[in-house]
């Protein structure tokens, strides 16, 4: 009796055991999915800043910037080794001696500068600085993160796509024409007229710029894998072109055959013979017979050389032409961020016009020396990245051309670029390297 009880015990002693296993699995595999998602959520978030309008284009959008970019730093600090952040900090230093710089000699030759926008630009840089050093010390791809998250938010994206070509919902943002629904924009239909259905912006501004962030995740995937080649990354670049189409961006289209006709070139050796003519076939017949390629670009382009010396424009032709009068008048300093200076020439213009032009904005700004340092920053990321100078080149060439369509420069996430080279250059660091708090007190137990 007392051994079949002992039996009996025990067996209801193992079932608790497997009992307390199960249950301690399932807790494990939920904290994993849990840490996974709160890992995401940082650049997630730099994201948010970087062109969600409900985030980035509202009455209290900077006093957020500030808030968060403050909490956010001081999270980083509470478990980053100080030595490591000090490094890094005065690694990107060259970036603020030149912003000090051309704010000094902006103060001097234009007499006004925008302080307050030329903090917040400073924070922009910080931001995504503090970003990248969350993902090093918590041993993360901030690259592969990103590829994820644009595959994410273009699959999200796709059924408030398809309601947004019949009714327009969502919280009133302070542009009257658009509503937001967090991870989307939601437009009103006639605000297309050149496009068949009402596009998709995903959770960004507009179009253009959810197709910019898209071609830059395409690009991530190429950095990744080192080649034009998709690797393992075929769902999230699926997802990715889905997004790309629905978009119905011109830029986006452009960029998207050229990195296809890479692809193809590289991933088959008939492909030359067979189907890159087909592709280009393909190009040729999409840039006359789709409304948003051919014709817009033709209309804006005629509209551009039309100009006088007094017209303004916000279209990516109309306003390189007029960028290209400030740009002379200060090649190498720039015109400031204050809209009296900014638009001196122009002084009836007394906001924000939604300039269509990235590149030609920032270098009138900023001038070329800072702008051209941008794209050194770009093509060294690129090259310490891929280890290959073709894809560091096709790489910066294809950011040359989204910066045309949209003010990507006006954003954390494109600022970004200026502190990125630091965190993949091949160098050996000190022991005041060590990238967590808790790696030093390891370290100092072990030789003790």
């Amino acid at each position: 009796m007392l051994k079949t009880s002992n039996i009996l015990f025990l067996s209801d002693n193992e079932e608790r055991t497997d009992e307390e296993s199960t249950v301690a699995s399932l807790k494990s595999s939920y904290d994993t999915k849990l840490r996974r998602v709160v890992n995401y959520l940082p650049l997630f978030f730099l994201l948010c800043f970087s062109g969600n309008p409900i985030i980035s284009s509202m009455g209290y959008s900077k006093m957020l910037l500030v808030l968060y970019s403050f909490a956010f730093i001081v999270y980083v600090f509470s478990f980053v080794n100080f030595e490591y952040i000090k490094l890094k900090i005065n690694q990107i230093s060259p970036v603020i001696v030149f912003i000090v710089l051309l704010v000094i000699y902006q103060h001097f030759l234009l007499g006004k500068v925008s302080y307050p926008g030329v903090i917040v630009l400073v924070l922009k840089i910080f931001l995504g600085l503090f970003t990248f050093i969350f993902y090093q010390a918590k041993r993360l791809s901030f690259v592969k993160t990103f590829i994820k998250i644009m595959a994410f938010l273009a699959i999200i994206s796709l059924p408030f796509f398809i309601l947004n070509q019949f009714i327009q919902i969502g919280i009133q943002l302070d542009n009257i024409f658009l509503k937001s629904l967090i991870l989307y924009t939601s437009y009103p239909a006639e605000s297309f007229s050149e496009s068949l259905l009402v596009r998709n912006p995903g959770m960004f501004w507009e179009p253009g710029a959810f197709a910019g962030y898209l071609i830059l995740a395409l690009l991530f995937v190429i950095l990744e894998n080192r080649s034009f080649t998709i690797g393992n990354y075929k769902k999230e670049v699926f997802s990715i072109l889905l997004g790309l189409i629905t978009s119905q961006s011109t830029t986006g289209y452009f960029l998207l055959g050229i990195l296809i006709l890479l692809f193809i070139w590289n991933r088959y050796s008939w492909g030359k013979i067979i189907i890159v003519p087909i592709t280009l076939l393909l190009v040729y017949w999409g840039y006359n017979n789709i409304a948003f390629m051919g014709n817009k670009v033709e209309n804006q382009f005629s509209n551009a050389m039309a100009m006088g010396e007094s017209d303004v424009s916000n279209t990516r032709f109309g306003a390189l032409n007029m960028d290209l009068m400030y740009i002379r008048s200060q090649p190498l300093t720039g015109n400031g961020l204050d809209i009296s200076t900014r638009y001196r020439f122009h002084p009836w213009v007394k906001e924000d016009i939604g300039h269509g032009n990235g590149m030609s904005n920032f270098a009138a700004i900023w001038g070329i020396p800072f702008f051209l340092y941008f794209l050194y920053c770009v093509y060294q990321f690129a090259h310490h990245y891929s280890r290959k100078k073709l894809i560091a080149i096709v790489f910066l060439l294809t950011i040359v051309l989204v910066l045309q369509g949209e003010q990507f420069l006006n954003y954390p996430m494109f600022l970004s670029f200026f502190s990125l080279p630091v965190f993949y250059r091949q160098f050996s660091e000190s022991r005041k390297g060590y990238l967590l708090k808790e790696d030093v007190k390891t370290d100092l137990n072990i030789n003790l």
